[in-house]
């Protein structure tokens, strides 16, 4: 689910169309088609980075991109999944301008944080499928 900033950022292709649409109307053919490619690829580049889902699978959690473009973190480098209110020292992955972030906190590197619709329902499914990855792993030596 996108916030409204979010959804007001989209807003920046969809200037350059009518911009370029605007000028192409009044006889501005160059200007028009200078403008064109611009909203063309800040298009494309929204499409591409906004997360569309977040998904957690038995061995890892997927935050799902545009397109093919997906991020895969294995649970073998999460500590945990929790709810924090600050986002900075963090890859950003949110979708809007919430109190509570779910933050996904990683034994190194840089903790990702996320916004889930329901954000204490995925920490507690997350942290339900990381603990039981956990305990297959305790139970088969492989950790």
């Amino acid at each position: 689910k996108y916030g409204l900033l979010f959804k007001l950022i989209l807003i920046i292709p969809a200037a350059f169309l009518v911009g370029s649409l605007y000028l192409y109307l009044s006889g501005d053919v160059s200007g028009s088609l200078a403008l064109l490619p611009g909203a063309l690829i800040s298009g494309l580049i929204f499409w591409f980075v906004f997360p569309r889902e977040y998904k957690v699978y038995d061995d890892h959690l997927r935050i799902a991109l545009g397109g093919p473009f997906s991020v895969k973190v294995s649970f073998k480098d999460i500590e945990t999944f929790s709810k924090t209110s600050r986002t900075w020292l963090t890859i950003n992955f949110v979708t809007r301008i919430t109190k509570d972030y779910v933050e996904i906190v990683k034994k190194r590197g840089w903790n990702i944080a996320i916004t889930p619709t329901f954000s204490d329902a995925f920490v507690e499914n997350a942290n339900r499928a990381l603990e039981q990855w956990l305990k297959t792993q305790r139970e088969t030596g492989a950790t």
